[in-house]
């Protein structure tokens, strides 16, 4: 049996690629609705109060359950902060995360 090894390249190419699109969709969710909560009330977009901590910094504070008082800190403007589902709550917790002062990206929107 002979191996194509361009086939083989090529599928692990796009099954890769399919997977970090997959992966970036709970980001572009995230930065989506932290945008709708925070449009009125904060003088940076998203993706800046994104990097004001780091990944530990994000995570240790989402999960003690202060993300609205954070986010009331670095914003004081916003109203009211909405209680996320936890579907919600992953999706921008993943985009905190993602675009943190430590993490490397750059956002692209």
């Amino acid at each position: 049996m002979k191996i194509n090894l361009k086939k083989i390249a090529v599928t692990t190419l796009l099954t890769a690629g399919f997977f970090t699109i997959i992966a970036q969709a709970d980001v572009i969710k995230g930065n989506k609705i932290l945008t709708k909560v925070i449009h009125n009330g904060c003088q940076m977009p998203a993706t800046n109060l994104a990097m004001m901590h780091s990944q530990e910094e994000w995570k240790a504070i989402i999960e003690s359950g202060k993300l609205a008082e954070e986010i009331k800190k670095l914003c004081p403007k916003i109203g009211e902060f909405p209680t996320l589902s936890d579907k919600y709550a992953k999706d921008v917790s993943d985009f905190l995360k993602h675009y943190s002062n430590d993490s490397g990206a750059i956002p692209a929107w």
